[in-house]
């Protein structure tokens, strides 16, 4: 690949800085992907030296470049593509010139330390899902790292990091863009091991790395079937059909996954056979057979169904695969809900936090406290608004609605504020903060996504998966419960405990009425308010 090189000069302060247009032909694509339509930028600090500043400029220009090349080889169907084999094959070509790029000379020990830290918690860990949150005992080994949605979100610095857009560049190699995403996973495997060599090194270890010999060899790849691939099928769809939010951000993991394992044959060359086969092997202790069923089945049959409707495709080859979910065997006694001694636990832990100072600390105060005397849903409490606050005929009220985000029913719910949260002193924090966000920060501007396959995560969402690490870290590790959904049981347990109707704390906490006839004269704020006064204050000693 050969570089169109642009220059590398001083800017004003000082700093080194380089641009490079981006050709017109890929602007929307380059856009969607890296947030920049015309120019590219390089700032480097200015006691960067002379040396080093050419090879970052060299770096970055191999980095554009390969950028391009990819999403021209996409647009056209051409660029060579991969199997999964290959890719790991060529993943061993890298880890030999990136092990030997430094070999030689690795400098100090603390560098590579330094990057070991930075790709495992600056850039990995951030991307955790929420189920690791809730529970990271279950996944001590962090096998939630090789998902697709998190290999995608994390791709695009590990291949800085590796600096692979440098490797491709130096053999002259160009890739389709399923190639390329096969081939920086595959690096992605493999960069905390070349970096440990490197430490090694650095510390004047030289002993032999058998890492080498466990690459396979590499061979010539097969083409990829002809007509429409499982991801442009999985965008056709989205586009045409728009599906909610969270449809798309649960789905997305499903379908790179499939583009990835049916890359070569495409949507219309997977047999019923190997769609089945692929599906039964997701099956694992970390996936379970119900998270198969319920998504990653769900999702391939209503986008393949949508696909053979549109005469997209000829066969929907997941119509008639089942997965069996084993009936899974409860062990404790008080089932979803907390027990005493958890909700103590909980409860006490927030009150540490008497003045909270900033989003996450008002959401570990606040956010239990209202999620128990209320049964809501913590994602409806995360995304609330001071001006979700009201005070109505004597009572204070929390509006529960789409306009802050997402709410499951799609219909606004009004709440009672129970009376030992306005003891607490909520409403002057509520004050205090204004109309804005509680419980994250909604000053500072974010960059929002325009690609309908890849909608950005709410702030509210990321404040949500954060509370339940920070309440797993109190000791509220059993697998059984969920360090925020389980208030919803608690609320209810106790509600029942105490006389309130179904039909009122169903209102309170959002349920949909168990039948039709029971949609009927719903109860109103007052008919809540007087209900929770029943509801009994917490005692935490």
């Amino acid at each position: 690949m050969a570089l169109r090189m642009v220059a590398l000069g001083r800017a004003k302060d000082g700093c080194w800085f380089a641009r490079k247009g981006i050709p017109e032909d890929v602007r929307d694509s380059y856009a969607r992907l890296y947030g920049v339509r015309r120019e590219a930028h390089l700032r480097l600090p200015r006691d960067t030296s002379h040396h080093e500043a050419k090879t970052r400029h060299a770096e970055w220009m191999a980095e554009i470049e390969t950028r391009i090349a990819t999403l021209r080889a996409e647009r056209n169907g051409e660029g060579q593509p991969l199997t999964r084999l290959n890719a790991i094959a060529l993943a061993g070509r890298w880890y030999k010139w990136f092990v030997g790029q430094h070999e030689g000379d690795p400098g100090p020990a603390k560098r590579w330390q330094e990057m070991s830290d930075h790709l495992v918690w600056e850039v990995i860990y951030p991307e955790a899902p929420d189920s690791y949150h809730e529970n990271p005992e279950a996944d001590p080994h962090w096998e939630w790292a090789k998902e697709p949605e998190v290999r995608e979100a994390v791709r695009p610095q590990v291949a800085e990091l590796a600096r692979v857009a440098t490797f491709l560049a130096s053999t002259g190699m160009a890739l389709n863009a399923t190639a390329y995403a096969l081939f920086v996973d595959a690096v992605s495997d493999n960069l905390l091991l070349a970096i440990s060599v490197l430490k090694r090194r650095a510390d004047g270890d030289y002993s032999r790395d058998d890492t080498p010999d466990s690459f396979p060899p590499f061979t010539d790849a097969p083409t990829r079937g002809t007509g429409v691939s499982c991801w442009e099928l999985f965008e056709a769809f989205v586009n045409a059909t728009q599906p909610a939010e969270n449809t798309v951000q649960r789905w997305r993991a499903v379908f790179l996954e499939m583009q990835r394992e049916f890359a070569e044959v495409g949507a219309e060359g997977i047999t019923e056979d190997k769609a089945r086969t692929w599906i039964h092997g997701l099956i694992s202790t970390d996936r379970s057979a119900l998270t198969v069923r319920e998504i990653w089945l769900s999702a391939s049959r209503r986008v393949f169904s949508w696909g053979r409707e549109q005469k997209r495709i000829r066969q929907n080859p997941f119509a008639e695969i089942k997965v069996d979910v084993p009936r899974k065997v409860q062990t404790r006694e008080d089932g979803k809900a907390f027990t005493d001694k958890e909700v103590r636990t909980i409860l006490k832990a927030s009150l540490k936090y008497a003045k909270p100072a900033t989003p996450t600390e008002r959401t570990r105060r606040w956010v239990p406290w209202l999620c128990a005397y209320s049964g809501a849903r913590s994602g409806e409490i995360t995304q609330l608004r001071g001006s979700d606050i009201e005070a109505r005929d004597g009572m204070y009220v929390m509006k529960l609605t789409p306009e802050a985000g997402t709410v499951k029913s799609g219909k606004i719910r009004v709440v009672p504020l129970h009376e030992h949260i306005i003891a607490q002193g909520f409403i002057e924090m509520v004050n205090q903060i204004g109309k804005g966000a509680l419980f994250y920060n909604d000053v500072t501007p974010r960059r929002v996504s325009s690609d309908p396959l890849k909608p950005t995560r709410r702030r509210a969402a990321t404040a949500r998966a954060h509370l339940g690490t920070w309440v797993r870290g109190l000791g509220i590790t059993d697998p059984e419960v969920s360090p925020n959904h389980s208030w919803r049981h608690t609320f209810k347990r106790i509600a029942e405990a105490v006389g309130i109707t179904e039909k009122v704390h169903d209102a309170i906490t959002g349920h949909t009425p168990a039948t039709e006839g029971r949609k009927y004269g719903q109860p109103n704020v007052a008919d809540m308010a007087e209900a929770l006064k029943k509801f009994p204050r917490y005692k935490l000693d």
